[in-house]
């Protein structure tokens, strides 16, 4: 299980938490901030291990104790996770409990460095999208409520927080602002932004940074990524370990093609095959209709990029970079925020569950005119 205990490229970090778990200076409450596969549930896993371990003679967790073999297992009675799940068939509540043993095989399958693009895909929740609900909560203050196994820290690990419900985040405040003796919630988001703002007053903010292209290198060579495509991957993938593992593995060439075509038929003026592609475009399903608008976005942001000079700077596919450059001409200062903005809105759209075909029809009149713009 050493996947287990791997934060790549977060070292420095574990140690901080593990010298401020050793002096009684943690605090009982934290959020860590950024991209799921920076690391953020290793260095949860690994604090987690630390506390726990029975042997308290080295920095790191020993590794061979009772506790860190519990751990190994994924089975440490005092490690508790929460993640976003659906209502299952027959059932009315959307509890963790009921994914857990999709959630620990992730686990021990991939490792920490996943996100949920990653977990939807195994939990094959097709549309539907999770949350975190108002009966997980009292879920995690029941557990919480009952004595620690082994008499030391509970750990309460809340990945996804961000899907919290408004519900959901009230009825964990009074928990997560006064918790009982020895217990530590680990809270992880992409970001603060969905966070309710009396859940972030009452947890230290600790913002997990991008992982090092050679850090980033090594992980997908230890994977078996063939050296042809690391390069892109670790370039594309922006430190986030999920994201280079996705670039390295799966072929984009679909999503570039749709962008392409869609591009060209903007370009043209063409209502007619636009309306054709808001067709395809509803047909892919949210969560595609989602990934298809953040590679335009992706694009979008790489030929602004090239476009001022900064060549060095793209991080594109070789089988991109030459439709990127005759591209990059229409994509300039005066429409490139608009565009942004107009890409964002779509995503947003997609995700509140608003008509595929009208988000991307309406998205095209709009890319049809802004094309034209003049710099």
């Amino acid at each position: 299980m050493e996947a287990l205990r791997e934060a790549i490229g977060q070292e420095a970090l574990v140690a901080r938490l593990a010298e401020r778990a050793d002096t009684g200076t943690l605090a009982h409450a934290m959020l860590f901030t950024g991209a799921p596969g920076r690391g953020g549930l290793a260095l949860a896993l690994a604090l987690a291990r630390r506390l726990h371990c029975t042997s308290k003679a080295q920095p790191e967790a020993c590794g061979s104790c009772p506790s860190c073999q519990q751990h190994d297992q994924l089975q440490h009675p005092d490690l508790h996770f929460t993640f976003p799940v659906i209502k299952p068939p027959g059932k009315d509540k959307a509890l963790s409990s009921d994914q857990l043993g999709t959630w620990r095989s992730m686990l021990r399958e991939v490792g920490p460095h996943f996100d949920m693009t990653d977990l939807r895909d195994r939990m094959a929740l097709g549309n539907k999208q999770p949350f975190i609900s108002v009966h997980e909560a009292a879920d995690v203050l029941r557990r919480l409520s009952l004595t620690a196994h082994a008499g030391g820290w509970k750990v309460q690990v809340i990945w996804g927080a961000q899907s919290m419900r408004t519900d959901t985040a009230n009825k964990l405040l009074k928990v997560i602002e006064e918790p009982p003796a020895k217990t530590l919630f680990i809270l992880l988001a992409d970001s603060t932004e969905n966070i309710l703002a009396t859940i972030l007053s009452r947890t230290q903010i600790v913002p997990i940074p991008p992982v090092a292209v050679e850090d980033a290198t090594s992980w997908l060579e230890g994977l078996g990524v063939a050296g042809d495509r690391i390069e892109d991957a670790v370039a594309l993938g922006e430190g986030d370990l999920a994201r280079c593992r996705r670039m390295a593995m799966e072929d984009t060439a679909g999503e570039f093609a749709m962008f392409v075509d869609w591009m060209r038929t903007c370009f043209a003026r063409d209502g007619r095959k636009a309306a054709a592609l808001a067709d395809g475009f509803h047909d892919l399903g949210r969560e595609d209709q989602k990934q298809f608008l953040a590679y335009a976005l992706h694009m979008v942001r790489q030929c602004i990029v090239g476009n001022y000079g900064a060549a060095v700077a793209v991080r594109l596919r070789a089988s991109e970079r030459g439709f990127a450059e005759k591209f990059a001409p229409y994509i300039h200062h005066g429409n490139v925020v608009d565009m942004q903005m107009e890409l964002e809105k779509a995503a947003r759209d997609v995700t509140g569950n608003v008509y595929g075909r009208t988000v991307f029809l309406d998205l095209s009149m709009r890319m049809m005119e802004l094309l034209h713009r003049p710099r």
